[in-house]
């Protein structure tokens, strides 16, 4: 049987949350979306949680309510899903993109500095990996400017810092999560933006429903011609209850499915540990909650050990081919040295809750004996 790069923990729990939903009659935004948004900020322990369709919504949205617009630039990593310049594009706004530290495969503050112009208005790192990305160190090159930081989380849901999770830190504007089928959490579909500032909140709650003054399901509570009022630019962005049933279900299992996870990468490090052909991320598990796993092979080898796992019913890929690079984002002849040379020596390869530790040995025996096939150590 073929091992998926990654896959979904889901069953009875949320099909029963769901069901709840069906029960109530209501399927769009709703009063679970509400208890959903409670729960994540008491989760994340921000002061302010708004529930969204997708994480590239919740970069638009953050981006759009904190003043980010056209002619406008926003600095970002090139490594990264194309959903963070994309939602940058959609504001009107230019994506700079920046090159990553090679250990931590996060957007390198120290290149940063050069990249600001009086045009600059955000810097949008990724915690690549579920690695926190430097956010006091982006704030010391930022200095008194005044440039946002809306950090994308999307791959470090659940990840904590000093015991506690790490929701939205205080040198920082807004952080974005995804919660589509594959991340930590899911929903089906989903995303959510933590804030501290409940006016942008508020503006936020508006804007993801096309502008309208309350939502739908709270307008009931009030009279609905008010309610239901146009008071700004919006978008179809919210989150139905039958989404944030799932999520709510996803929380209530969070820290199994977390744990689980968490264990799968301490036993890859483990059994991968000894392969001088393979270099392995610096990640500390026991505060990580990985999104996905990834290894570095060399160059010259890295296609071909993708097409060996393939060829053995295994998933392997490149996630993230560099933005930059992409003909819709390419701007000139930019280099990105860093990065690029990255992205032509990483890979993922299997990582979900479901993945058994026997299947773990037999990928990591798969990788060792690629190796030992005559392949010389470089």
């Amino acid at each position: 049987m073929r091992i998926p790069l990654s896959r979904p923990s889901i069953g009875n729990p949320e099909l029963k949350m769901v069901s709840r939903v069906f029960e109530s009659g209501w399927l769009g935004e709703g009063k679970f979306t509400g208890m959903f948004e409670e729960r994540i900020a008491a989760f994340t322990g921000a002061k302010h949680a708004v529930a969204v369709n997708t994480g590239t919504s919740a970069l638009h949205l953050a981006m759009d309510a904190l003043g980010i617009g056209k002619g406008d630039e926003v600095i970002l990593p090139s490594l990264t899903f194309s959903s963070d310049p994309m939602a940058v594009v959609f504001c009107g706004a230019k994506p700079v993109f920046c090159d990553i530290d090679e250990d931590t495969l996060n957007i390198d503050p120290k290149k940063i500095g050069k990249l600001i112009t009086p045009r600059t208005k955000a810097v949008m790192p990724t915690d690549f990996a579920g690695l926190l990305c430097d956010v006091k160190a982006i704030r010391r090159v930022i200095g008194r400017r005044n440039i946002k930081i809306i950090r994308d989380a999307s791959h470090s849901f659940g990840s904590t810092s000093r015991s506690k999770v790490t929701g939205l830190l205080p040198d920082e504007d807004a952080v974005c999560c995804s919660f589509d089928p594959i991340k930590n959490l899911t929903c089906g579909e989903g995303g959510v933006i933590l804030l501290k500032d409940g006016d942008i909140a508020e503006k936020i709650r508006s804007q993801k429903n096309l502008g309208y003054k309350k939502a739908a399901w709270s307008a009931f509570t009030i009279k609905r011609d008010v309610g239901r009022r146009v008071m700004q630019k919006g978008f179809r962005y919210h989150m139905s209850n039958i989404n944030a049933a799932i999520g709510l279900a996803q929380l209530k299992r969070f820290e199994k499915l977390a744990r689980k996870k968490q264990a799968i990468a301490k036993r890859y490090d483990g059994l991968l540990a000894k392969n001088e052909n393979i270099t392995l991320l610096k990640r500390n598990y026991d505060n990580i909650v990985p999104f996905m796993y990834i290894i570095r092979a060399n160059a010259k080898d890295r296609d071909d050990l993708i097409k060996y796992l393939n060829d053995h019913d295994i998933h392997a890929a490149l996630r993230y081919y560099p933005c930059h690079l992409q003909p819709f984002f390419r701007q000139g002849r930019k280099r990105l040295p860093v990065t690029e040379r990255i992205a032509k020596e990483i890979l993922s390869i299997p990582l979900f809750y479901d993945l058994t530790m026997k299947q773990v040995k037999r990928i990591t025996s798969l990788i060792n004996d690629y190796y030992g096939k005559g392949k010389m150590r470089r």
